[in-house]
């Protein structure tokens, strides 16, 4: 049977026409008009509801039904002089362009609905900010860091095992500690914590959790042969608290002292803590979980996850891991260190998302969800769509320690394993959270803070960034640069934990992080002036020199600052006024010199990142090294002002919007710049002339 050539290309046109008209019938008038009278109405009255929409949308239904192959025909776009394919005339009056050149070409976003042919038109890739209902508290909720998971993002290599904070690999790909992003971590988890914990003490977590405990649902199997003893914590408040003491002279030949098998298998978190740890002693999980891409209904993948008290083989992959034979193993350089040089380790606390440490190994390039909004265009509701769990199957935890050393028994204090509740759903009612999160969002933000104790320069009191930092058109920042940043949110972090824990370290480690405020940017510190301008004080995320005035690295270290100031008003002790007073000098030239450069930040359809254009050197590149670079995917150039993608510019609004109840001088300023900053973010611009 033959068929005709003619009739191939004509049933081409009507799907690509079909194609068209779905994906842009949802839009107030439907299609872009190219020579034609209509124009694209901006005003709130073309709403989905209105009068005016439903008639236009019949009008197109009807006409589109009419249609045959030869009322659309492919058509030739010049777009400022270059060719684009993909364009189509309906009934000769009407133009049909491809949604994917509209979205590059004016930067918006789309997705499909194919259950109930709806196409969904976004200005921006990011919710539109909301007012916190609850005021910020120094030793609070941090923002709005409880609905973030820093763990999640692409530029977080891994969680060390050991340490327990992120290792990022945004700037070197075998990884390093970012104070930000340790600070930021600290932060999420605190801020976790004090939802599910109700109030910031240490005493809604600490002496209530047990190993084993039967009547808090812990449903561990632990078998009484290879435990030497077995026996009831008096310290503590309940009477079923138990501890175990894994005995050295019962190892098997593989040098395995425990196995434990879990009642229940799905979970989302580890936790385990224990003393005496020695060189090489190690946990292992085995673990039933569905990677990503498949369907719910596929088999499950079989992985074992080890937690090593060792460093990595590889000197230059400090802390990589190893996958053979489906196994990862997360390397414990600090816990090796520590046991080498006492014999062992005094305390050990493990606190892991077990889902997230297979996803970071076996899909390490995968692009996470934490920061990526709405694409080109997605699809929605399509068969078979069905979401994989994100919890794992525990099939059994084993213990093992190094039969090569002599050494005291080894205890475990606490082991658990937690599922993950939606703290968003259940804030305030904070009953549902289980007992073992409150301890993981603990541990993880306890071990953040001292982290900053730890790794503190007691010489300047800062934290440095010990990888290269370069950025367009300036001279690299070499490693030790320090960051405004990292000192505002370490600080915000330290105030918290000192408040929940009492323990005067945390606090003396914020009153060294103050010295770098006052130390110029030229001479290895963290401030600058706009313009040289002595009143204009910046205070620096990237010390560049000259400087390029970072705007949300500066509002986040404005915040460390009152958080600061705020927990030492409260204090009775005479010897902080000296610290508080100059926090206070700090905070009160900062926020003088925010609210004479917001208005430089507007660009009048969004917010500029930072005030680099504002640089004669930067500014004045020959025209060459800027000319645009015109493709399908891409309209921009490769200098000019530096404009805050949404994501930034939803956090300006964030920061803007917590600057509000911080600083009522200036209430009104910040107020009225949010929100005309939250019209940007729905595609409302600036006057024109």
């Amino acid at each position: 049977m033959r068929v005709r050539f003619s009739y191939f290309v004509r049933l081409f046109g009507f799907l690509a026409v079909l194609t068209a008209f779905i994906v842009l019938w949802k839009l107030g008038n439907v299609s872009y008009y190219l020579g034609s009278k209509k124009g694209f109405n901006h005003s709130h009255e073309s709403d989905y509801d209105g009068n005016g929409f439903k008639n236009e949308y019949d009008r197109f239904t009807r006409e589109f039904e009419r249609l045959n192959s030869d009322s659309v025909r492919s058509i030739r776009c010049i777009v400022n002089e270059k060719l684009i394919v993909g364009c189509y005339l309906l009934k000769s009056q009407e133009v049909l362009i491809p949604f994917e050149l509209v979205r590059n070409y004016f930067k918006v976003y789309g997705s499909l609905d194919l259950s109930s042919s709806t196409f969904y038109w976004n200005h921006a890739n990011v919710d539109i900010p909301k007012p916190y209902l609850h005021k910020h508290n120094p030793v609070g909720i941090y923002m709005q860091f409880h609905k973030s998971n820093v763990e999640k993002r692409d530029n977080v290599k891994l969680i060390v095992a050991d340490e327990g904070v992120p290792i990022s690999q945004q700037w070197r790909s075998r990884g390093y500690p970012y104070p930000i992003q340790i600070a930021q971590f600290g932060l999420n988890h605190f801020s976790q914590l004090v939802i599910s914990a109700g109030r910031a003490k240490s005493e809604n977590v600490r002496n209530v959790l047990s190993l084993d405990n039967k009547n808090m649902e812990l449903d561990l199997i632990v078998p009484s042969n290879n435990v030497i003893h077995r026996w009831a914590d008096k310290e503590f408040i309940h009477k079923w608290n138990d501890r175990l003491m894994l005995s050295v002279d019962k190892l098997n030949s593989y040098g395995q002292v425990l196995s434990i098998i879990p009642k229940l298998q799905e979970w989302d978190y580890l936790i385990m803590s224990g003393r005496q740890w020695t060189y090489g002693s190690h946990i292992e999980l085995s673990l039933l979980w569905y990677p990503p891409g498949g369907s719910y209904k596929n088999y499950p993948t079989k992985s074992l996850i080890v937690y090593n008290c060792s460093s990595s083989p590889s000197r230059h992959q400090t802390y990589a891991t190893i996958i053979h034979n489906n196994k990862v193993t997360y390397w414990m350089p600090e816990c090796e260190k520590q046991a080498k040089i006492y014999g062992f380790v005094d305390n050990i606390k493990v606190a892991r998302d077990l889902y997230t440490d297979l996803m970071k190994v076996f899909y390490a390039n995968r692009k996470s969800s934490e920061y990526t909004g709405l694409s080109s265009m997605k699809l929605l509701n399509t068969v078979n769509d069905t979401k994989n769990p994100s919890h794992v199957q525990v099939l059994n935890i084993n213990f093992y320690i190094n039969a090569q050393y002599n050494t005291n028994d080894i205890i475990i204090e606490k082991l658990y394993l937690g599922k993950l509740t939606n703290l968003q759903l259940t804030f305030p009612t904070v009953n549902r959270i289980n007992l073992a999160e409150k301890l993981f969002h603990e541990i993880r933000f306890m071990s953040a803070a001292d982290w900053f104790i730890k790794h503190q320069d007691k010489k300047t009191g800062g934290w440095s960034v010990n990888v290269q930092r370069s950025f367009n058109g300036r001279k690299a920042l070499k490693p030790g640069w320090y960051s405004a940043m990292g000192q505002g949110q370490a600080i915000s972090l330290l105030v918290r934990t000192y408040n929940y824990t009492g323990n005067p370290l945390y606090l003396e480690a914020c009153h060294r992080a103050l010295d770098l405020f006052s130390v110029n940017i030229n001479h290895g510190g963290i401030r600058s002036y706009f313009l040289n301008q002595s009143d204009l004080v910046w205070f620096e995320e990237y010390p560049f020199d000259p400087p390029i005035h970072i705007l949300n690295g500066f509002i986040y270290s404005l915040i460390g600052l009152y958080d600061y100031t705020k927990l030492l008003v409260n204090s009775a002790d005479p010897l902080t006024l000296s610290y508080l007073s100059k926090a206070q000098n700090y905070l009160d030239i900062g926020l003088t010199s925010l609210s004479k450069l917001l208005p430089l930040f507007d660009s009048g359809s969004g917010s500029f990142y930072d005030l680099r254009h504002l640089s004669t050197a930067y500014n004045n590149k020959p025209v060459k090294q800027g000319r645009s670079k015109f493709s399908k995917t891409s309209f921009q150039l490769s200098t000019g002002p530096n404009r805050a993608r949404w994501s930034y510019h939803s956090v300006h609004i964030k920061q803007l919007q917590t600057l509000v109840d911080l600083d009522p001088k200036h209430a009104f300023q910040w107020n009225t710049t949010a929100n005309r900053w939250i019209a940007y973010l729905q595609g409302f611009i600036s006057l024109q002339n």
